[in-house]
């Protein structure tokens, strides 16, 4: 084999930390999330190869770093990678932060070096974990460059994790998380397939319902707060229509102010309406589908829309790896673009980002969202957080009204 040459986009990981990180791993998986691997395909594996995955929980990576093989490097946002204090050794371990739901050259590059290096590389192709407890479709973009990696496909399939820690749960539950490792198809066999096929076989393997696979599985997540923070994504009320007006109860009901309707959670995720008769939505999914196409609706019919708000402003501060406050201001938002005028570092502060590129945005239902802008991306932090999550079902309508035709 001949020597590779030197590549300043390639970073070979640190055997120790590596070594470290996985352990790590495999304690917390076997002692406290209790994980279950049920197929390991890649056991032994050695090679370049291409790892991509589900996308459940903050937790994912816990179960996919104690079993996939050696100096396989992970693809992460950016975002998150300079945000968080193990960033310098995520960086040791081979990571890679890119760009949220933008790719750059340097990205691509970076990645291919991995594996032009013969190693693995893993990534979630959906970029953003569930708010909702299903999978976002994998975009045709996403095939094309699973192909042009030239290299054999699998997938880490990982069950269990959004019911344990969903993104708007202020708490964890135990349960059960099974880990899935198979080959999808050789280098040869996903390069004979179109885009489209490419993206359809991707999109099946990787699609899941959180809540109707408990249905099957039965899974029983004590935790005795069910429901808490989840009034911040389910904010519309499927029985009356009105806005903001869901409250939680005891931590396991869902309330609205405006009609009394209320249904209770029970512990595998199900809804049960109070009282006598049958929920609307049995699944907090479906729920959450209602309330994403009656907002891709109104703004069909209303693409002149204009939403405004006063909102602090955070960055990321890259020597204490961490969002700080730096400003505040007034940001809007319509059909084409997120505006944002105030003041930042004592300094008047304008800018105006397209959200032609933006299919969504990195997001905690009721507390923030992210906007990136080159390199620089900001925090906005509301003054009422719950406009949060009506502000991303927004983007995605209008990202889907821009394209569904192209």
């Amino acid at each position: 084999m001949k020597k590779q040459k030197k590549n300043k986009t390639y970073r070979h990981p640190n055997r120790l930390v590596f070594a470290l990180a996985r352990w790590i791993s495999r304690f917390l998986c076997k002692f406290v999330y209790h994980v279950k691997v049920v197929r390991n395909e890649l056991e032994g594996k050695t090679g370049r190869c291409v790892i991509i995955a589900n996308h459940e929980s903050i937790i994912d990576v816990l179960p996919a770093y104690a079993v996939v093989p050696s100096k396989t490097h992970f693809v992460v946002s950016k975002a998150m990678m300079k945000s968080m204090p193990i960033a310098p050794l995520m960086e040791m371990c081979g990571a890679i932060g890119k760009n949220q739901f933008q790719t750059s050259a340097l990205d691509m590059r970076r990645m291919k070096a991995v594996l032009d290096h013969d190693e693995p590389l893993m990534m979630y192709p959906a970029g953003l974990m569930t708010e909702s407890g299903t999978s976002t479709p994998i975009p045709l973009a996403t095939a094309k460059v699973l192909k042009w990696f030239k290299a054999d496909i699998y997938v880490a399939r990982v069950n269990g994790t959004y019911l344990t820690n969903p993104k708007w749960a202020k708490v964890k539950r135990r349960g059960k998380i099974t880990m899935e490792l198979y080959k999808l198809a050789s280098e040869e066999e996903f390069s004979a397939l179109s885009d489209d096929e490419a993206a359809a076989l991707v999109s099946e393997h990787l699609s899941f319902d959180a809540y109707r696979h408990n249905e099957v599985e039965k899974v029983y997540y004590k935790n005795g707060d069910n429901v808490e923070g989840l009034e911040h994504v389910l904010y519309k009320c499927p029985n009356c229509g009105g806005e903001f007006t869901i409250w939680v109860r005891g931590k396991n009901k869902l309330c609205c102010e405006a009609c009394d309707y209320m249904v209770k959670s029970d512990n595998y995720g199900r809804l049960s309406l109070v009282g006598d008769g049958d929920p609307i939505y049995k699944y907090p999914s479906d729920w959450h589908s209602y309330i994403e196409e009656s907002v891709y609706e109104f703004v069909k019919e209303h693409p002149n829309f204009f939403y405004q708000t006063h909102a602090e402003i955070h960055t990321i501060n890259e020597k204490k790896h961490r969002y700080e406050p730096v400003g505040h201001g007034m940001i809007g938002f319509d059909f084409n673009s997120f505006t944002m005028e105030g003041i930042i570092k004592d300094k008047p502060f304008t800018e105006e980002i397209s959200t032609q590129a933006f299919p969504i945005l990195p997001f905690r239902p009721g507390a923030y969202f992210e906007i990136q802008h080159g390199e620089q991306i900001y925090r906005i932090v509301p003054d009422n957080p719950s406009i949060v999550m009506k502000w991303i079902f927004t983007l995605k309508a209008t990202f889907r009204l821009k394209h569904e035709n192209t």
